[in-house]
């Protein structure tokens, strides 16, 4: 029987974005060190009850204030959602998570080389980040990936769908270079034929 509060007991899953136990005890060491509210007092909801909201929103697309009353308050999801954001909190999980996705497949932690790609998708929201891609006939944002070989994620930007796939490919590369220093090679297709060479 589900049974999402807010203790870290959960029996199962409540929802498809649900953390069953076997990913939670993956993830739970990953977590930073639980800290004190102001005042000393204890945090009121449990970490796992936090992904569990911030999985919701994800996986349904629905929005914060239309979180279910089961899982957390809206605002305090996001307010965790943007402090682990700030302080590197979900990089750190993931890179972790995929290092050892690597090693259990008979990899290196590290990848050495990586593809490049972008796609548009249509959106309805206005703001600076939505545009038209001519090319694809699609009103929108790009993302522009790179990942490793095992089509893991490394590399991610948002930008506007009227930006150029060199422009964009500019901008992940760069990153790339601070973040994977063992990428010596980094495959991609026509789009980026004499833009974006001179950057790797």
């Amino acid at each position: 029987m589900c049974q999402c509060d807010n203790s870290e007991a959960v029996s199962g899953p409540c929802y498809p974005s649900s953390l069953t136990d076997e990913m939670w005890e993956i993830i739970k060491p990953l977590l930073p060190a639980r800290d004190l509210r102001k005042g000393g007092g204890m945090r009121k909801y449990g970490d796992r009850l936090v992904l569990d909201s911030v999985f919701y929103v994800l996986r349904s697309g629905c929005q914060w204030r239309m979180l279910p009353r089961d899982l957390m308050p809206w605002d305090a999801a996001h307010r965790w959602f943007t402090k682990w954001r700030r302080d590197g909190t979900w990089d750190r999980v993931h890179d972790e998570l995929r290092r050892r996705v690597r090693i259990g497949a008979g990899r290196d932690p590290e990848p050495s080389a990586a593809v490049i790609d972008a796609q548009s998708i249509k959106t309805s929201e206005g703001g600076e980040a939505r545009g038209f891609d001519a090319g694809k006939r699609t009103t929108g944002r790009k993302r522009h990936v790179i990942v490793d070989t095992m089509g893991l994620l490394l590399v991610v930007a948002v930008t506007s769908a009227s930006v150029q796939d060199r422009a964009g490919g500019r901008a992940v590369l760069a990153q790339l270079a601070v973040g994977f220093r063992t990428i010596s090679l980094v495959w991609a297709d026509g789009g980026y034929a004499n833009s974006v060479d001179s950057t790797l």
